[in-house]
């Protein structure tokens, strides 16, 4: 659990700052607080939404967004895409129901006109990695079982086109995305679902060369290289830990990645802009049978989107994607 406050006589174990403090009680203080977005009607893009369990007994929930008709009439004309999506926060930090999460979940159903999945998985250190990996597994075969009519969400019963079914996700949220596709490419999501794309934004992969990032850019890359085997106890490291760097020698295939189109979006000025260009190469080498689509938003740094999501370029990046996602 999370306790801001005092640590008294508790030992620290770990303190990464910026992000959370661990204390030998096993006590947690997170340092970026959620500032909780309640449910509503968005006025600028009509889009609804409300909250949904999907594994109850883990706490695994999901906040889900459905566009506004494009017509008077009330009627979609059509089924909608679905995107599946997972927030960032390094694996430790973040909530699918926090205001800036809320909004830009908001801005690419209102975009892509589609069913958005905001996914709150369960966070590091109290639920190691990779409990969050199987949280997002268990989100997709959720949403997969409408198509067979076990599902109860009457927003996907009634206008989801599970022929359509995407994921994707921000910063760990891109991580947590990536090897969710990885799993569909070996295992069935059920009910005859495939996944139709993966969508990276601003990815969060360690490891490899940082030459190429300022030196705040560095001093962050050293803190989360810190943090790292806090959330993930059982790593080998950054450097050869598939978990984490995915472009590992060792590492699974690429080429076994269950979709067929990934769009993988960096920002100019992001630390790790290099790790996402890097994944891009090498799945266009590993064998892959794909498309690989990278867009890059000059001198932005890593969740811009969310700092500055009326910027013309957080608005630039969205329209990407909801063209992306237009052609799957």
């Amino acid at each position: 659990m999370s306790d801001i406050g005092a640590g008294g006589g508790d030992e620290v174990i770990l303190d990464a700052p910026g992000f959370i403090r661990v204390y030998k009680s096993g006590r947690v203080e997170r340092f970026l607080q959620v500032d909780f977005a309640p449910l509503s009607t968005d006025a600028a893009t009509g889009v609804a939404s409300k909250d949904i369990a999907i594994v109850p007994e883990a706490g695994v929930s999901a906040r889900i967004y459905l566009p506004a008709p494009p017509s008077s009439s009330g009627s979609f004309g059509g089924k909608l895409p679905v995107l599946v999506f997972f927030h960032g926060g390094g694996f430790c930090l973040g909530s699918a129901f926090d205001a800036a999460s809320h909004g830009h979940a908001n801005r690419l159903a209102a975009a892509a006109g589609a069913i958005v999945v905001s996914v709150e998985y369960r966070l590091a250190p109290e639920h190691p990695v990779p409990a969050l990996y199987g949280d997002a597994w268990a989100a997709l075969r959720w949403v997969a079982a409408h198509a067979a009519g076990e599902g109860t969400e009457p927003w996907l019963a009634a206008h989801a086109d599970l022929g359509r079914v995407h994921v994707g996700g921000e910063s760990a949220g891109a991580n947590i995305a990536h090897h969710a596709a990885m799993r569909a490419g070996a295992e069935e999501l059920g009910h005859g679902v495939k996944l139709s794309s993966l969508v990276l934004i601003h990815p969060y992969f360690l490891g490899g060369d940082s030459s190429e990032t300022d030196e705040m850019g560095r001093a962050l890359l050293r803190e989360l290289v810190r943090l790292w085997p806090v959330v993930c106890p059982g790593t080998s490291g950054c450097e050869d830990d598939p978990l984490i760097n995915p472009m590992a020698e060792g590492a699974p295939n690429l080429a076994s990645l269950g979709c067929r189109r990934v769009l993988v979006c960096v920002g100019g000025k992001d630390p790790m802009r290099g790790r996402g260009r890097l994944y891009c190469e090498k799945l266009k080498g590993s064998g892959w049978c794909g498309k690989v689509v990278d867009w890059e938003a000059d001198g932005q740094g890593h969740g811009f989107h969310l700092s500055c999501p009326m910027s013309t370029e957080a608005e630039a990046q969205v329209c990407v994607i909801a063209e992306f996602l237009s052609y799957g």
